[in-house]
């Protein structure tokens, strides 16, 4: 209890920026509800850029508040009573789920994420010899593998615990972990060679691709832990309760915003590269390749990520990111999801 309530206060303070950026839809006379969203605008939850680009969150019988925010302060938004909804990271909603509030899971946003990225050195090795090439690594080099992930407790780490745990010819002392700051930091020390690998969701490792860094896949979360999500919407259950309608409308949206993605790589891609491009070299010829890639499948239905999820819910308890394993049936709500496409 102590670590989670410390990590729920060490974000408070960022928790009160978070509504810098923010926008309001749907400010009419005839909507009295207001839903307050807060969204992480990163590739895991890229729903949530295409229902800003579509202007999909008028349709919804609320005023819509939008909030831009990082996962910690959403975590922290939810907790306080401060957005009714948050699109974020599967850990973060773990730790959200785990507080004193009660709040459930209504959408997946994306899964199957995370790819493995090697030296070609030693992914021409791993396409013989599996983990072992892994090992033959540190044996040779006198060091352990160095494989870039995002910070203690992210998804990206847990599934890197997994992965090493899970493969053949692997051991924990054959690989240290580098804990980066996320997609950016990643993107920089594979290109500065700081690591000999990392493990990253799309566009990034498409983006290293284009660049003829020397680094490829050697594995991808869907061949070892499929169904892992990497991002879902939760909502608070005294919001929920008392608006019915407005959830289901937002899960509505959401659907919507999923099948734009799979029917419109072209226009998605737009959106994508206006959204994270910036210094990232992500252009539209390669937002689209990354989004028709299998890595980074984009979902709604809540279902698709429950096993996946059983694994990171185990892996949170154990790091002391929630107080106990938390069983998938407290985590996921899906009438909302059912109702809408029935």
């Amino acid at each position: 209890m102590q670590r989670r309530r410390e990590f729920l206060a060490g974000v408070t303070a960022a928790a009160l920026t978070a509504t810098a950026g923010c926008t309001t839809v749907g400010e009419t006379e005839s909507r009295t509800t207001r839903l307050n969203l807060a969204y992480d605008a990163a590739p895991p939850h890229f729903q949530a850029v295409v229902m800003q680009q579509r202007e999909q969150l008028a349709s919804i019988p609320a005023r819509v508040e939008a909030n831009e925010a990082s996962c910690k302060s959403i975590v922290q938004l939810l907790v306080s009573g401060k957005a009714d909804l948050g699109m974020i990271g599967m850990i973060p909603a773990l730790v959200a789920i785990d507080s004193d509030e009660s709040m459930q899971a209504i959408t997946a946003s994306s899964k199957d994420a995370f790819v493995v990225m090697a030296t070609e050195t030693v992914a021409d090795r791993y396409d013989e010899r599996g983990g072992a090439a892994i090992a033959a690594f540190a044996e040779e080099s006198g060091r352990p593998f160095e494989l870039g992930t995002y910070p203690k407790g992210s998804v990206s780490d847990i599934t890197a615990r997994y992965w090493i745990q899970e493969t053949d010819g692997i051991t924990a002392e054959d690989v240290d972990l580098v804990h980066l700051g996320g997609p950016n930091a990643a993107q920089q020390a594979l290109l500065a060679d700081e690591v000999d690998g990392a493990l990253i969701p799309e566009p990034t490792p498409t983006v290293i691709e284009a660049s003829d860094a020397p680094y490829r896949r050697i594995d991808w979360v869907g061949e070892f832990l499929p169904g892992e999500p990497a991002g879902v919407t939760v909502v608070r259950e005294e919001f929920a309760r008392d608006h019915p309608d407005v959830v289901e409308a937002f899960v509505e949206e959401h659907v919507a915003a999923t099948e734009f993605i799979h029917g419109n790589a072209g226009r998605a891609a737009e959106y994508m590269t206006s959204a994270y491009g910036g210094e990232s070299a992500l252009d539209e010829q390669i937002a689209r390749k990354a989004i028709e890639r299998p890595a980074t499948e984009y979902v709604s239905d809540p279902r698709a990520v429950v096993d996946g999820t059983a694994v990171l819910a185990r892996y949170a308890g154990q790091l002391g990111k929630t107080d106990t394993v938390i069983d998938t049936d407290r985590i996921f709500e899906t009438r909302y999801y059912d109702r809408v496409v029935d």
